[in-house]
């Protein structure tokens, strides 16, 4: 799976591997709603203090959400089990350490918002993705986001990718039409973007040349503090 991160252990993208203690015991748990009546927009919210979590998107018009979660009994021990909730339109996974993999259907249009104090986070928008605003953020641990041309943007849409130290990976495939804009910063570290056929504003910011005038627009900003980015429009 590209991209992904592995349950049970907390990935860095780049240069950085940390590895979580493999030796506990651990406890699976596994969440799943159906879209149902749903006609607006779901904000899938995670928070997590440690660990790795991945999410992919599938082509499921009835699924709302697949959330398999892996914990150490240790932790279970001092912070008891994991819980997903869903009220308001809004997906929420707040919790100390877990590996994390997160399956979103195709049936609802979806805002993320994910963040891990310490660990790696992977998503893979692409065939039956609909989604709007996307965040992802770590403080410490790298970041891959793959967007790929199969997927559906909404409206005017912006991926606001970050790491405090950790390296940053984007690909993106922009679909026919829609106008983009990429920018990135690293305080400490190398920018590489390689945006074919894109007009170079600065050696960091690349738009497409309709990006002031589509009617649809994606915006990437990226930046870490210490860590390399490198990304990759096609």
């Amino acid at each position: 799976m590209i991209g992904a991160v592995a349950v049970g252990m907390i990935s860095f993208y780049g240069t950085n591997t940390w590895n979580w203690n493999m030796n506990p015991a651990t406890t699976d748990f596994s969440f799943e709603a159906e879209t149902g009546a749903i006609n607006e927009t779901v904000t899938l919210d995670v928070d997590l203090s440690v660990g790795g979590i991945n999410v992919i998107f599938v082509d499921n018009e009835s699924l709302l959400y697949k959330i398999d979660i892996e914990v150490q009994n240790t932790t279970l021990e001092t912070d008891g089990d994991p819980a997903v909730t869903f009220t308001s339109n809004t997906i929420r996974l707040d919790y100390t350490a877990a590996g994390v993999n997160i399956t979103l259907g195709s049936g609802v249009n979806y805002t993320l918002n994910v963040h891990t104090t310490t660990g790696g986070i992977s998503a893979v928008i692409g065939a039956g993705a609909h989604v709007g605003d996307v965040t992802l953020d770590t403080t410490t641990g790298g970041v891959s986001l793959i967007f790929t041309d199969d997927a559906v943007l909404l409206g005017n849409t912006t991926f606001d990718v970050s790491a405090t130290t950790g390296g940053i990976n984007i690909v993106v495939d922009l679909p026919t039409g829609a106008g983009g804009s990429i920018e990135c910063a690293a305080g400490v570290g190398a920018v590489d973007i390689t945006a074919t056929g894109w007009t170079e504003i600065t050696a960091n910011h690349y738009e497409t040349t309709n990006y002031d005038t589509a009617s649809q627009t994606l915006t990437i900003v990226a930046q870490t503090t210490t860590g390399g980015i490198n990304a990759i429009i096609i």
